[in-house]
């Protein structure tokens, strides 16, 4: 693979995993609510459902598109709706202390929540098709990619996560405004999804 399309390839993954979308908007209002610490387990979910897809999108990104041409845009629209669910249901969340069954974020729901992750199939969907199976194919380095791709998303999700623990006393005192304003970022992932921004 020449430099150019890897430097694209890093670019790229940067701008896509490390835009507000449902994990790291989770993230941000966990950390502020429960703390860094507590979200170790649902970021190491997060990033384990991540390399479990990235592998899956490079050995089935051709076989999809062959066998099912369509799927993209019926993706696209699940995804969006999706993170339409998610945005009112930041929105109605309730203030800290006053939510009746507070979850702490687990291992599993971090798994889970990122092989749901619309965002992110067709961001190793795309990721693969575009740059990484024109010049590779061999089994161990498409490992390595599936690992390099989750590694820039791990950064992100830090990244997220960090903020949201330094803002934890300010989402305290600001509830409302901070859900608002998360959810108006995933209404724009949402749009983003579909094409229209």
């Amino acid at each position: 693979m020449p430099f150019s399309v890897f430097y694209s390839l890093t670019l790229t993954a940067a701008l896509t995993t490390w835009s507000p979308g449902p994990n790291n908007i989770l993230l941000l209002s966990n950390a502020s609510k429960y703390g860094l610490k507590k979200n170790l387990k649902f970021m190491c979910g997060i990033w384990t459902g991540s390399f479990s897809l990235m592998l899956l999108c490079g050995v089935c990104t051709k076989a999809l598109t062959s066998i099912v041409p369509g799927i993209r845009s019926a993706m696209t629209c699940i995804g969006a709706a999706y993170l339409l669910y998610l945005s009112y249901a930041t929105l109605k969340r309730l203030p800290p202390g006053e939510e009746r069954d507070t979850k702490e974020p687990t291992y599993k729901m971090g798994v889970f929540l990122q092989l749901i992750n619309v965002k992110i199939i067709i961001y190793g969907l795309t990721m693969f098709s575009s740059f990484i199976l024109p010049y590779e194919g061999r089994p161990l380095i498409l490992l390595l990619f599936a690992f390099y791709l989750m590694f820039m998303g791990a950064l992100g999700n830090i990244l997220w996560a960090f903020a949201g623990n330094v803002l934890k006393q300010s989402y305290e005192r600001h509830y409302r405004g901070m859900n608002a304003c998360m959810a108006l970022l995933l209404v724009w992932c949402a749009l983003r999804v579909l094409g229209i921004l």
